[in-house]
């Protein structure tokens, strides 16, 4: 299992998925840590980096990530997030905290299982947790 975790510093999970600086990529394999790397977040460095929401506690999990009012219905947000992939490459699952309502969408639609984290867990935590099976995962509604 490749997985993905956003971070500020290579050490805890950030707060959001899709604004955070870097990706740690994990690989399981047979039940243990094979490959830990950390990447640059194309997403945040393009086109996140300006909008005016820094600072600003979004009122719900699903709230958008772009930054322009609530997201619903602009319509020109639906492939935004290829960046994302980019920088993670293929991957299996991502371990976040929060994130918007579109990346929520492109990740099911991508079949890339989404575990759920609280607040300043330590990348340590979430890959010891994750190998031991004590993640929860979302399911997504049908």
């Amino acid at each position: 299992m490749r997985f993905a975790i956003p971070t500020n510093d290579s050490k805890m999970v950030a707060d959001h998925f899709g604004r955070a600086e870097y990706f740690t990529i994990v690989e399981i394999k047979d039940g243990k840590e094979f490959e830990r790397k950390l990447v640059e977040n194309l997403h945040a460095k393009g086109h996140h980096g300006h909008h005016g929401h820094h600072g600003h506690e979004e009122t719900h999990e699903t709230s958008c990530c772009n930054g322009h009012g609530n997201g619903h219905g602009n319509g020109n947000h639906h492939h935004g997030h290829d960046d994302v992939f980019e920088s993670t490459g293929q991957i299996d699952a991502v371990v976040a905290v929060r994130m918007g309502q579109h990346m929520y969408e492109e990740l099911v639609e991508r079949k890339i299982d989404i575990y759920l984290v609280e607040p300043g867990t330590s990348i340590d935590t979430i890959v010891s947790k994750m190998i031991s099976g004590e993640l929860k995962k979302i399911e997504p509604r049908k």
